[in-house]
């Protein structure tokens, strides 16, 4: 399937702001979109969204509308039948812009950023330029079709793969550890985002079978890189039905056994808001993954509702800060004071810390400053398959 471009994208924007709606409509004019519609009532908003003939693919909405507000705008957007893309922009106190967009991405819209007015142009664009974009049109197709039979005969035929993201030490810049991501090229439909193709596994009971076959094959590409003298780390996911598999550190320990993978090279990621199912159940597997000698990160530290706890009650020995807390921090001073926080606790409990969406020379020295031990981002690099990795290795300059 060809990607489609911004031009040819439908874009409703929403604002009770003659200025800014002006504004923002020549911007997008002189981008070249030519499917664009403007509006400065948010119930006639609701008309263009609920279009199955014409269908929105952008909306870009003020928060504070006097009609239906950007909150109720957002909750509409959740339950549409087909995706729509979201940029949020406000006046109102980053605080409560950063919230809207929690509330979006909890919701499972496609946030592609928020902007506080006067509206920044060349940011703006960046955003309607972002690859979450084709993934959430390409969506469309997906939530059209029976996809329940192709995973299953993607996962058999194993043309589902992992792309690795490289992961740097903060203060040398040498390459530390790679994450695994599971990625499925579709002959026909291209690249279909992880974020729907798993929790279609996860609601399809596939998740065990997908995530084995995406560990197997990254424990092996590790042994490769071994081979190659690249002695490096490897994370990989485990989704929370995987933490109810019982001989997961048997699975695991053999898989590595079969490599001459030695234990410490291996971490599993579990992300933090996923613990609370069947608790007991997940300490035991956990627990014996570390009795094993094997990594435990929490991932997406900050996203969750129970953090301390946790921590606490479970023996991580890695803490990763969500990329939404990373990724321009300097200027935004609450994700700035929970990055700080967050990198502060894992120190005092002698915990490795990873930042996430490490992207520009400014995330770089931001989080360097506050003492982040290990780097991941698109400033170094982004997930790629297995040859582009050793490719990129061997060019890496540190």
């Amino acid at each position: 399937m060809a990607e489609r471009k911004l031009q040819d994208m439908r874009i409703l924007v929403v604002d009770d702001d003659p200025f800014i709606l002006k504004t923002l409509e020549r911007t997008l004019l002189k981008a070249g979109v030519s499917k664009l519609i403007c509006t400065d009532i948010s119930s006639h908003a609701l008309k263009y969204l609920s279009s199955r003939l014409e269908p929105v693919d952008i909306l870009i909405t003020d928060l504070n509308m006097p009609d239906i507000d950007g909150i109720e705008l957002i909750r509409y957007v959740s339950e549409l039948s087909h995706p729509v893309a979201l940029v949020l922009i406000s006046g109102e106190d980053e605080r409560i812009l950063a919230t809207a967009e929690s509330i979006a991405k909890e919701r499972s819209v496609n946030v592609l950023g928020a902007l506080q007015k006067p509206i920044n142009a060349p940011l703006l664009l960046e955003m309607l330029s972002s690859p979450e974009l084709v993934n959430n049109v390409r969506s469309r197709d997906v939530l059209s079709s029976d996809l329940a039979n192709e995973l299953r005969q993607a996962i058999k035929a194993k043309h589902i793969v992992p792309f690795y993201q490289p992961q740097v030490c903060a203060h040398s810049l040498n390459v530390v550890g790679i994450e695994a991501l599971a990625r499925w090229h579709h002959p026909e439909r291209g690249l279909i985002p992880p974020n729907w193709f798993i929790p279609l596994a996860e609601k399809l009971a596939l998740i065990n079978e997908l995530t084995e076959l995406i560990y197997q094959q990254a424990i092996a590409d590790l042994a490769t890189l071994h081979q190659q003298g690249w002695r490096i780390q490897l994370s990989v996911n485990f989704s929370a039905q995987c933490l109810a598999w019982l001989d997961v550190p048997e699975r695991l320990q053999q898989a590595l056994t079969s490599h001459k993978i030695l234990p410490k090279y291996l971490t599993v990621e579990v992300t933090e808001s996923l613990l609370s199912q069947d608790l007991a159940t997940s300490l035991d597997i956990l627990t014996r993954l570390r009795l094993k000698g094997l990594g435990l990160s929490i991932d997406d530290f900050g996203t969750g509702f129970s953090t301390m706890e946790q921590l606490k009650r479970i023996p991580f020995n890695e803490l990763k800060v969500d990329q939404s807390f990373v990724h321009g921090a300097t200027h935004n001073h609450v994700s700035g004071a929970i990055l700080e926080s967050s990198l502060n606790l894992a120190q005092k409990l002698d915990i490795t810390t990873v930042a996430e969406g490490v992207e520009d020379q400014a995330d770089l020295d931001f989080v360097k400053q506050l003492g982040c031990q290990r780097l991941q981002g698109y400033l170094f690099a982004k997930p790629m398959p297995m040859d582009e990795l050793c490719s990129w290795l061997s060019q890496y300059p540190h």
